[in-house]
């Protein structure tokens, strides 16, 4: 992953009084913090809670489970998992992000610093893990494929990859990049992405014997839905 990116997401940081207060409110910054803030004002609450919904039944997720993300940002997602009983852990390479989860996720079993392809498959096994909006990030397959092999050692069951650019909308995503914010060539210019085919993910989970699903997951709200889809993968 660039340091042009890492640099722009070591610039979100909040204040201390941001993360305490309702739990919604808190909520709502961590995911600030995260990015939903960038485009059309940002996600209603209400989207993101359905989302949450979602991401529990497709990671097979209850409470005393456990859960681990790789890119947890500021850790919105395992903040929400933790408040009903879901024993959470999680990594990113923005250390002003794990330095926000550290604040809203005291419990936790791990969070550290590092970059997706060093996550550390150690003591700390998981019943699911999953990625949010990360992978677009990597700089190619072999990295991706390399990341995916960490997260299935450091799973008992469930590996979900989440908001995957789709090579086949890659024009229609820099289309609206460009009529939405001005000179997008020229700011972006070292801010690439990577964009994915579903076959990928489907010789990986061949290649590994897991049965995969590609669900849709609706975020009204989101810029980003039509240009994405998402990737969840089971042990038979």
């Amino acid at each position: 992953m660039t340091k042009e990116w890492q640099a722009i997401w070591n610039r979100r940081k909040a204040s201390d009084d941001a993360l305490t207060g309702d739990w919604q409110d808190v909520f709502l910054e961590l995911k600030r913090l995260n990015g939903y803030d960038v485009v059309a004002g940002g996600v209603p609450l209400a989207s993101f809670l359905a989302q949450d919904a979602q991401m529990r039944d497709l990671l097979q997720l209850a409470p005393g489970k456990r859960v681990f993300e790789v890119g947890c940002g500021a850790g919105a997602n395992l903040y929400l998992f933790a408040r009903d009983g879901i024993t959470v852990g999680g990594t990113d390479y923005a250390e002003s992000l794990i330095d926000a989860a550290r604040k809203v996720l005291p419990n936790a079993r791990e969070l550290y610093c590092a970059e997706a392809a060093d996550v550390a498959v150690n003591e700390h096994i998981y019943d699911a893990v999953f990625s949010n909006g990360v992978f677009p990030y990597f700089p190619d397959e072999t990295y991706a494929e390399h990341v995916l092999n960490l997260m299935l050692q450091k799973s008992t069951g469930t590996v979900g990859v989440m908001g995957l650019h789709d090579i086949e909308k890659k024009e229609d995503y820099l289309a609206f990049r460009r009529a939405t914010i001005p000179n997008y060539d020229e700011l972006y210019q070292n801010l690439t992405r990577f964009f994915y085919t579903r076959t990928f993910f489907e010789d990986f989970a061949r290649a590994h014997n897991l049965r995969i699903a590609f669900p849709e997951m609706d975020l009204p709200g989101y810029w980003n839905t039509p240009f994405i889809f998402n990737c969840f993968m089971y042990r038979k």
